[in-house]
């Protein structure tokens, strides 16, 4: 049918199609992989040098975000490297079509699960390690709050350099904390006034979450005070200062306020009296408002009679008779129906200045009815011991005591002369009267009943023997002038008629 045979002509085969460079990846993946800021992007497009400076940047970033927590630059450079890798992952690959999910070998959709996954799980640790710095410092804030702080500072020993990467603003106040705590924790273990000192400090670091600090601030200044032979009354204002303070900024420590104002009233119990006695004084001047404070105060008024009078005893045995009559007549003007209202006076009587100022107790008997008058001869350096006087003259005791004497004695009118002769020659004496002045109060009252003036005095004795019991002696040459002695009858007379015997 063909004028020539028709050979058949071999075609050849269609060229196979261009295989992808090696740097040709899955844009998806790569973008993953160095969402991973680990350089995996670069590894799945083949670029060696990139993924090690990707892993380069991200250890040096994270080293640094890890030391110098406190540097935020650190934590802003950080994502925006991982931002940088991920766009220049896209950029590379922007010329690359996506494979098809379709794919016999499956090859793609592993490579993107890879790296899909890693991306996933750093994102998922960084959530999980600032969920955990969160947790953390919860705890410690909580142990803290409720005076705790060895248990905070146990609580942040969990935080490490990861814990600080992934949440550097927790991890920095932890670290405030930690320091507040650990000025806490050693305040503690000082001396009271150490202590307290310490204390203060950490109130006033910003880490400071304790309420209580103020009250134990305030119960470690009483203790300092408490330490010397005398109280420290200025610790003493400054802790009530701060019990003050706590409750205006923190009232819910009220109860523990109250506590330690109990515990202060309880302690001037066990000290010694004077020292007590000191704290008692400075409490009556304070002008509180606070049940808090005032509360405790009233329930321990009742043993501060006690305190005042064994102030004022324990004065006297020391010699501070100036010191004692001042208690001993606070003590009547404050409490005079108290029970040992009796000894304050007997005290009072005692110390030889009733005449200067007569005070009252109302609990001696009454200057009234038939005598005797039982009395007592306060002041003027005059006493009724060893001049006989009668029993039922003489009280012994405030309690049993009508009248307070006061006698004076000075030189009277002048008496008689006469002229002695012994071996050593001629002595002319001018013989002068004692005149005594006697003031006579009732007890009870402290009013003035009796006010008169008696002169005794025998003048002219047989002999003289150089002894004599006078207010007035001069001596001149042979001559010499003096009172005139007198007899304990004399003495006596002169109260006769007061006494009612």
């Amino acid at each position: 049918m063909y004028p020539f045979p028709i050979v058949p002509q071999a075609v050849p085969p269609a060229a196979p199609p261009p295989r992808p460079t090696p740097r040709d990846a899955d844009p998806m993946a790569a973008v993953a992989g160095n969402a991973t800021m680990l350089g995996v992007g670069y590894m799945l497009m083949r670029r060696p040098v990139l993924a090690a400076v990707a892993l380069c940047g991200t250890g040096f970033l994270t080293w640094s975000a890890a030391v110098q927590t406190e540097n935020p630059l650190w934590r802003y450079l950080l994502p925006v490297w991982g931002l940088a890798m991920i766009a220049h992952a896209w950029w590379l690959t922007r010329r690359v079509l996506p494979s098809p999910l379709v794919d016999p070998s499956d090859a793609v959709r592993r490579l993107r699960f890879f790296a899909g996954t890693a991306a996933a799980l750093v994102l998922l640790s960084l959530g999980w390690f600032r969920i955990d710095a969160w947790w953390i410092v919860h705890d410690a804030e909580g142990a803290q709050a409720a005076g705790d702080c060895g248990g905070a500072v146990a609580a942040l020993d969990d935080l490490d350099a990861v814990h600080r990467v992934a949440f550097g603003p927790i991890a920095l106040r932890a670290e405030e904390e930690r320091e507040a705590c650990g000025i806490l924790l050693a305040a503690l273990g000082e001396e009271p006034g150490e202590a307290a000192e310490g204390v203060g400090e950490y109130m006033e670091h910003p880490g400071a979450l304790w309420d209580g600090a103020g009250v134990e601030r305030a119960s470690l200044l009483l203790a300092a005070a408490a330490e010397g032979a005398v109280l420290d009354l200025v610790d003493v204002e400054n802790a009530f200062a701060q019990l003050e303070a706590v409750l205006r900024e923190t009232p819910g420590q009220a109860g523990a306020v109250r506590e330690v104002a109990e515990a202060f009233v309880a302690d001037l119990a066990g000290m010694p009296v004077c020292k007590g006695y000191a704290g008692d004084e400075w409490i009556a001047a304070q002008d509180w408002d606070a049940a808090e404070l005032t509360g405790p105060v009233a329930d321990g008024a009742d043993l501060v009679p006690a305190r005042v009078l064994g102030c004022a005893q324990e004065r006297a045995e020391e010699g501070d008779g100036e010191g004692a009559v001042v208690l001993f007549r606070e003590f009547l003007a404050e409490y005079p129906e108290h029970e040992l209202a009796g000894e304050a006076a007997d005290g009072v009587l005692a110390s030889g200045t009733y005449c200067a100022d007569p005070v009252a107790y109302a609990g001696a008997p009454a200057y009234s009815g038939r005598g005797p008058h039982p009395m007592q001869i306060v002041g003027g350096g005059w006493g009724a011991g060893g001049r006989g006087f009668p029993d039922s003259w003489l009280g012994t005791s405030a309690d049993g005591t009508e009248l307070a004497v006061c006698v004076d004695a000075e030189v009277g009118e002048f008496q008689e002369f006469c002229r002695y002769s012994g071996s050593s020659g001629t002595v002319d004496v001018w013989f002068f009267a004692h005149l005594f002045t006697i003031k006579a109060y009732e007890l009870r009252t402290g009013e003035l009943v009796a006010d008169y003036t008696r002169e005794i005095g025998d003048a002219c004795p047989d002999t003289m023997d150089n002894t004599f019991e006078t207010v007035y002696l001069s001596w001149s040459g042979s001559s010499m002038s003096l009172a005139s002695e007198f007899t304990d009858a004399d003495f006596r007379g002169m109260f006769s008629g007061i006494v009612g015997a």
